[in-house]
């Protein structure tokens, strides 16, 4: 299965999704395997609680193109999004961790338990916070199709 990278960033807007990725067509899950996360703001000594959910809608934000973390693999099929300002529809968390602000965290799944979406139109992935902040965060997924 082809691998991406997909980066992100939450700015000053008050939401809590950093990264999302989906599938876009009924052929290919989303199965993330690696996330990592930090603040990219001047750090305090605050803790925001981080998780992984399930979406089932698109968010509105920006787009952004995976990487293909093989030169021989194709463009990514599923989508991405960073500097979310409306928020899609999330369902369960998947992962939840509370981070100090001045912490960088990275979830890596063991073999076999990658976080996966259905081959669901405009379900996925997404990281985010327990509630929404002003406060900037960088994401970065790596998953496979």
């Amino acid at each position: 299965m082809p691998r991406y990278a997909a980066f992100g960033e939450k700015g000053a807007a008050s939401v809590a999704q950093i990264l999302v990725v989906n599938a876009t067509t009924t052929v290919r899950r989303v199965k993330v395997y690696d996330y990592m996360v930090a603040c990219i703001a001047t750090p305090a000594d605050a803790v925001f609680t981080h998780q992984i959910k399930r979406t089932s809608a698109d968010p509105t934000g920006a787009s952004v193109t995976p990487s293909p973390l093989d030169v021989a693999d194709a463009i990514a099929v599923g989508a991405a999004w960073d500097t979310v300002t409306i928020i899609g529809t999330e369902g369960v968390v998947l992962l939840e961790v509370p981070l100090n602000h001045r912490a960088t965290y990275r979830w890596v799944a063991a073999p076999g338990s990658e976080l996966v979406g259905p081959a669901t139109d405009n379900n996925g992935i997404a990281g985010s916070m327990l509630a929404a902040t002003t406060t900037d965060f960088a994401g970065t997924m790596l998953f496979e199709e």
